[in-house]
């Protein structure tokens, strides 16, 4: 984990500024490269290598190829023994290294050999050209801005917004993307001009030329299955091993979240079959019937793991909320954000890296909004009906219509909504099942728009690197095209997850393979109808009388987005989905007044130490 930035000229107070506004994501060594052409910056993490030679920009033999990274390259001691036998010289034992010699022998095509999870950035003195890559699957961020032949990029966009010419303004067509979806889905951000580059894409700027070009070096495709069911299953386990297996590498301590729910149980279970020594495990709760200690003790002590259990407080939840939303730098609706994050901080002092089982919901269908595609899959062929799976706030059309202007709406039915989107897969995959189709939706737009941009942003925000197993790019492409009786099975009562039940009922207690799934996190009805309710009106009321553009003034009423909360007496949580639309809405419309604030008003995004007090 790292905070990577740089731009297309000379400035060594700006490159500074840009590093010092991600030194959360790598405290420990800062470096920084600065020619006639470009300046390059690392806030640095350390977990491989932890010397100080080992520090980024990394350069080749001559000086003359430089590279800042921000992940890690799995399979690179392989390729450093590779280019060893070719002659090239290497002065480091971290990954970063390999990626100079690999742009040596192979070009802007050196993306195609790595395996990981990445943003990098490799500057080519000699011809002048800056080549900017991210990893298949987009588990680690890179942002950029580029005007006037001016290029800045970066792994989050404060580090971009200390360039004072770079406009802080509202992109409506982000932000109707946001609303539909709950993130963005083409490369677009809530503000105008600043661009995420997507998932295995590249950029390339000649600076001599000035010409940029951005490139797609790899895509999710549904390939067709010839396997027995017998042979998926062992190939699927063969897969999540090997995934799990490469992510060991490490030179700082490492452990794993541990929930007891499946997907963590099984990624503990293998991976303690594959270290001698035992699993570090972590099990969080927060004091009420969501907590998983029970269950996550049964596995611990199946597997002989190390296990720690740590009970979180969140009592000062609410006065964290800005500078939550500083680290996100996304207005978001869902609360599990703020439960990973105070996981991510609880666990900080006890490990640099650590495993998380997030993932395979999406890629073997452990979502209830999956089963429609199984029970009455008809209604979705023609590209209807997609908000089931859209999980953004646009479902409510009375809350759409009610609270947003007419400048978002518009944008609302363009080429990006669901619908569409999910069409051009629908017809691109004739072939293939419904439920396939849908689940590669969700991979190509969920996974990349809010999974690992939380995961990522809550564990960055304390210096945590986490791995995600089971979003190996090999993992992924095989299981989007298995039968897809074998993620959600029919014949058992539509189970879900059905591959992982039958590769697990070899390596955990018969309980924890049959176990339900339940929503995890602090008792969020709880505590927005104690906490946050009274502030969130104080916001959100702000956004009405500061008359922001995207709200529809004349309608939008408080009131009715926390009527419901307010009203409600619910004793199990359990019995609850946790996701309930108008929590969501209430929430989402309270972020998104604080992030104008914070991110459009303010200079608030300079400095993390936010009062919630300040923005009431």
């Amino acid at each position: 984990m790292c905070g990577i930035g740089g731009i297309t000229w000379t400035d060594k107070d700006l490159i500074k500024l840009m590093g010092n506004a991600c030194k959360h994501r790598g405290p420990e060594q800062e470096g920084f490269y600065l020619d006639d052409n470009v300046s390059l910056c690392c806030e640095r993490l350390r977990v491989m290598d932890l010397r100080d030679i080992a520090g980024q920009p990394i350069h080749n033999e001559d000086e003359t190829i430089w590279a800042i990274q921000n992940g890690e390259i799995y399979n690179f001691e392989k390729l450093k023994k590779e280019l060893k036998e070719k002659d090239h010289k290497f002065y480091s034992n971290t990954d970063t290294e390999v990626l100079v010699h690999l742009y040596e022998e192979y070009g802007k095509n050196f993306v195609d050999h790595l395996d990981g999870m990445f943003a990098c950035a490799v500057w080519d003195l000699k011809n002048k050209k800056l080549i900017i890559a991210r990893d298949r699957l987009g588990v680690k961020p890179m942002y950029y801005w580029f005007k006037n032949n001016n290029l800045i990029f970066a792994s989050e966009i404060k580090s971009i917004l200390q360039y004072e010419e770079v406009e802080r303004e509202l992109n409506f067509s982000g932000l109707c993307q946001f609303v539909t979806y709950a993130y963005t889905i083409d490369g677009q951000t809530l503000l105008k001009n600043i661009n995420e580059l997507l998932p295995g894409h590249r950029l390339t700027y000649d600076i001599s030329e000035k010409s940029l070009k951005i490139e797609k070096y790899w895509d999710l495709r549904l390939e067709k299955n010839t396997f027995a069911e017998n042979e998926n299953f062992d190939q699927v386990k063969k897969l999540l091993e090997n995934a799990i297996d490469k992510r060991k590498v490490s030179d700082a301590p490492i452990g794993a979240l541990l929930s007891g729910g499946l997907d963590s149980s099984i990624m503990v279970a293998m991976l303690a079959k594959l270290i001698d020594t035992p699993v570090r495990t972590f099990t969080t709760g927060f004091g009420n019937e969501l907590d998983e200690f029970d269950e996550a003790k049964i596995v611990a002590e199946h597997c002989k793991t190390n296990h720690t259990e740590i009970l979180i407080d969140f009592s000062d939840l609410t006065k964290s909320l800005p500078k939550i939303l500083w680290h996100m730098e996304f207005p978001f609706g869902r609360p599990s954000i703020l439960s990973n994050y105070m996981v991510s901080e609880a666990i900080k002092k006890y490990v640099t890296v650590a495993y998380t089982g997030e993932g395979s919901d999406e890629l073997f269908g452990g979502y209830n909004r999956y089963l429609p595609f199984v029970k009455d899959n008809t209604s979705f062929e023609k590209g209807k009906n997609l908000e089931i799976i859209s999980s953004g706030f646009f479902k409510n059309e009375e809350f759409r219509s009610n609270t947003f202007s007419k400048n978002v709406l518009q944008h609302y039915m363009n080429k990006n909504h669901p619908s569409n989107v999910f069409g051009k897969i629908i017809q691109e995959y004739p072939e293939h099942n419904i439920l396939n189709k849908a689940l590669l939706f969700e991979l190509k737009t969920e996974i990349p728009g809010a999974q690992t941009w939380r995961i990522d942003r809550t564990g960055s925000a304390h210096a945590i690197e986490l791995r995600e197993p089971f979003l190996d790019y090999k993992l992924v492409e095989f299981s989007a095209s298995i039968p897809p009786n074998l993620k959600i099975n029919e014949k058992f009562n539509f189970s879900k997850k059905y591959i992982l039940q039958k590769i697990a009922s070899d390596l955990l207690p018969e309980k924890i393979v049959k176990r339900k799934k339940f929503p995890w996190g602090i008792p969020f009805y709880d505590y927005f109808k104690k906490e946050f309710l009274p502030i969130a009106g104080s916001i959100i009321e702000k956004s009405i009388k500061n008359k922001r553009s995207y709200l529809n003034l004349e309608s939008i009423k408080l009131d009715s987005l926390t009527k419901k909360i307010s009203n409600s007496n619910i004793q199990n949580s359990k019995e609850k989905e946790m996701d309930d639309n108008v929590l969501r809405q209430t929430m989402f419309l309270f972020n998104l007044e604080l992030w104008h604030q914070i991110f459009l008003d303010q200079d608030n995004f300079k400095n993390p130490i936010l009062d919630i007090n300040k923005f009431v």
